[in-house]
């Protein structure tokens, strides 16, 4: 006899946080067996994708965390394991990632992701932003190109020669400041550094 169709659609599954090895193995056999497809690239991720996370002890401040943030959801493994006991796609309501703390370089930093995905699905938290990217930031400007794409904001490649007629947010570290130094006084032009842009985009609040 034919199996019996799913009947919750099928999602596009990301990963992030997790050490290769036998368990992420076993959650990437499990979407594959539920006919679901896994997202490697984090430009690929969509409303429609569901990122894992691992969230004990802590969240890694991935790339495709910082995307994800900003459009779709973010659930426990818990999720993958609910997935494979019903042997198909389950809600992800009761698995949705809440209060942690999420982890980069060693720095730990508390993080609600409810209020998060709440305020996400306001409004892009970058929405009606312009942005320049200098060549000193981390992530460098191609993925913070990608993750402020993903948040509603847009980019350009150039600096401004005269005042520009909209507001740009200049994203620059420290080492910038010659670069930076004939933005001096410029109307509608601010700097912002990439660590303050990043905790703006983990809360979906800017400033």
């Amino acid at each position: 006899a034919a199996a019996a169709p799913k009947t919750q659609s099928q999602p596009s599954v990301a990963f992030s946080g997790f050490p290769e090895g036998e368990r992420l193995d076993g959650f990437l056999a499990t979407v594959s067996s539920l006919g679901g497809s896994v997202v490697e690239d984090a430009t690929a991720l969509s409303a429609s994708t569901v990122m894992v996370v691992e969230p004990s002890p802590n969240v890694s401040r991935t790339i495709k965390l910082l995307v994800a943030v900003s459009v779709c959801d973010i659930v426990t493994p818990e999720w993958v394991d609910a997935c494979r006991a019903a042997d198909q796609f389950v809600p992800v309501d009761a698995y949705l990632l809440g209060e942690c703390a999420v982890s980069s370089k060693g720095v730990k930093v508390p993080w609600d992701a409810a209020k998060a995905r709440t305020r996400a699905a306001a409004a892009p938290c970058l929405r009606g932003r312009t942005f320049y990217i200098t060549k000193t930031t981390s992530p460098d400007a191609d993925k913070l190109k990608v993750i402020i794409e993903k948040a509603g904001g847009a980019t350009v490649e150039t600096l401004p020669t005269v005042a520009p007629r909209s507001p740009l947010v200049v994203v620059c570290t420290d080492r910038d400041r010659r670069e930076l130094q004939c933005l001096q006084g410029m109307r509608n032009v601010s700097e912002l550094r990439d660590a303050e842009l990043l905790a703006y985009l983990l809360q979906q609040k800017y400033g």
